[in-house]
């Protein structure tokens, strides 16, 4: 008996081994591991496909004026002796905005405030992050072969997905992707210097939180959090006492001369609150549904509490990476419910702010994690549990592709309606309905364009206000009208005070099946006039998706009586133009 005992415990130590195997991706024997295998390299080209679907849609939707509050960038380069760090530091609604408003001047300073390097720099923050939460997953999880692989797809998935729109095209919203980024990367400092013990980390930590702080408001909870987390961690003395003085040093300096704002002072009920903060984390699933979408956020609350029962388990097995999802998820809840507490006011439809998704993602993403972390220690079951998580995550990839056209529409058009504004800009058109689209103030946009003309500051920048006042053929190479096809359907004059200025809407196709970049417009030979494209046309030139974005808004001035206004597209290579349509004294 004692023999066959001991041969059985012999024969199931390679069963053990054979499990490791499956987790690590080696070959397994059972088909759901084998199963398993394959779909976490299709969810991983998924999440990376996520990331291509979001470039491309920054990429078609790019507009070189800022928009809305990034406007700061062009205020400050107005003024004729501006404080840098009175700019700096400005207190902007309830935020401190320091280390963005340090992107905004470098985009200032070095690329003209042509928002490309802001574009950028949140996409790279974004990448950033993904590999920091992959690397997390790894060491500090443990996770390889296919959990790693899944929960890297996963993680791409969310923190490039589409729906975020807002953060992605917008150059001034560094400020909304950066205190995820520094708050994982404090996170992470955290869990290492409890793990291994050396003061680096320690530091590591407290910079990353001074980031975030500094990044957005949000960033404050992070104080409060670390030396929690540094309680329940058990952390020597002095590393509690070095968080709590961080804390209280960096929570003082950002009060000094703080001043509540309006929102601040209208805080909403807390029921209203906490329902605005269900439809928060529901919006990340339905578009517009609040009943939907407040209970799905409250599925996903409850499970986070669920989660937070078992925080003291994870420390006490030293499940570092457990660790760290856990500070995220309460990081991303108390970021929505400070939003709750002063936006709630606005209505519970205002949390489906394509803006907050950011948020919501990042809370989802973790969630995944948590559930994913149930498939990375052996033991058995645990390749169906990763089967059937994979599974579910395709699913929900599958269902969000399908609707991934309608935050890219939204992008373009957005888009579309900023570089109209620029249009007006350059031109010289006062046409205040189109400037509300880039600010709520049209007037001050009005005021800083000389100074963006003088300084050749974002659109300004550019080779179209060259154009302007040279005669078309000393210009572009004029190509057969055959090339391109369009026509005007409506015209409406600007300014009848002096030589008349007009707004020409229409729409445009290039023959080689794409819309073309621009439009000038001429008085007699002469560019006077210029036009953006890419407004929403569907069904006009067949079902192909570029033809979707056919329309055009163009601007021309010093239009006389007498004048023959003809309307070109200009094609890809900025060096040709395609004649498209006229406007006769007797059509205007």
């Amino acid at each position: 008996m004692l023999r066959k005992r001991k041969r059985k415990r012999v024969t199931s130590s390679p069963t053990s081994s054979t499990h490791d195997q499956v987790l690590a991706g080696d070959h397994s024997p059972t088909h759901v591991s084998h199963a398993a295998e394959i779909l976490s390299y299709v969810i991983l080209v998924g999440g990376l496909g996520t990331i291509g679907m979001s470039a491309y849609m920054v990429a078609v939707s790019y507009s070189a004026l800022p928009y809305w509050d990034g406007w700061t960038q062009i205020e400050y380069a107005h003024q004729p002796h501006p404080a840098l760090w009175d700019w700096l530091w400005a207190q902007h609604n309830e935020h401190r905005l320091l280390i963005p408003n340090l992107f905004l001047l470098t985009d200032l300073r070095w690329f003209g405030a042509r928002q490309e390097f802001l574009l950028i720099s949140i996409f790279g923050v974004q990448l950033l992050h993904l590999l920091l939460l992959s690397w997390s997953m790894h060491v500090l999880g443990g996770w390889h072969g296919a959990v790693w692989r899944t929960g890297t797809g996963l993680a791409a998935f969310c923190l490039f997905c589409p729906s975020q729109w807002e953060n992605l095209v917008w150059g001034f919203q560094t400020c909304f992707v950066l205190p995820g980024l520094f708050a994982t990367l404090s996170f992470i400092g955290l869990v290492l210097y409890w793990t291994r013990s050396r003061a680096k980390y320690l530091v590591l930590c407290i910079a990353a939180a001074l980031g975030a702080t500094y990044s957005l408001s949000s960033g404050n909870l992070l104080g409060p959090l670390l030396v929690l987390a540094a309680v329940l961690l058990r952390l020597r003395l002095a590393a509690l006492v070095t968080l709590v003085v961080a804390g209280t040093i960096s929570a003082s300096v950002y009060l000094y001369d703080y001043v509540p704002t309006h929102a601040m002072s209208t805080r909403p009920t807390l029921g209203r609150a906490l329902q605005y903060l269900a439809v928060y984390f529901g919006s990340a699933w339905v578009p517009s549904s609040v009943p939907l979408a407040e209970l799905i956020g409250i599925v996903g609350l409850a499970s986070t509490l669920f989660l937070l029962f078992w925080l003291r388990r994870y420390v006490k097995v030293r499940r570092p990476f457990s660790v760290e999802l856990a500070l995220t998820l309460l990081f991303c809840v108390g970021t929505a419910l400070i939003t709750a507490m002063a936006r709630a006011g606005f209505g519970l439809s205002h949390a489906f702010t394509s803006r907050y998704q950011t948020v919501s993602l990042l809370f989802w993403c973790c969630l995944g994690l948590v559930l994913l972390s149930l498939s990375a220690p052996t033991g058995r079951g645990r390749e169906v549990v990763l089967f059937s998580t994979q599974l579910t995550l395709l699913a929900i990839m599958a269902v969000a592709a399908k609707s991934s056209q309608t935050p890219v529409i939204r992008a373009r058009v957005h888009g579309f309606q900023q570089n109209a504004a620029a249009a007006a800009l350059v031109v010289g058109m006062p046409d205040f309905g189109q400037l509300r689209w880039v600010s709520p103030d049209p007037d001050n946009v009005l005021a800083l364009a000389p100074s963006m003309r003088e300084q050749q500051l974002s659109v300004f920048s550019g080779r179209e206000p060259r154009w302007l006042g040279k005669p078309l053929d000393s210009t572009f190479t004029v190509v057969s009208p055959g090339g391109c096809t369009g026509r005007i359907e409506t015209s409406t004059a600007v300014t009848d005070t002096g030589p008349r200025s007009l707004r020409i809407t229409g729409w445009a196709w290039d023959y080689r099946d794409r819309p073309p970049s621009e439009i000038v417009i001429t008085t007699n030979g002469i560019i006077n006039g210029l036009g953006a494209v890419g407004d929403w046309r569907p069904g006009k030139l067949g079902s192909s998706w570029a033809a979707n974005f056919t329309g055009y808004t163009g601007y021309v001035r010093d239009v006389q009586e007498s004048s023959l206004v003809q309307v070109y597209a200009v094609l890809r290579d900025k060096r040709s133009a395609c004649y498209l349509a006229m406007l006769g004294p007797g059509d205007r």
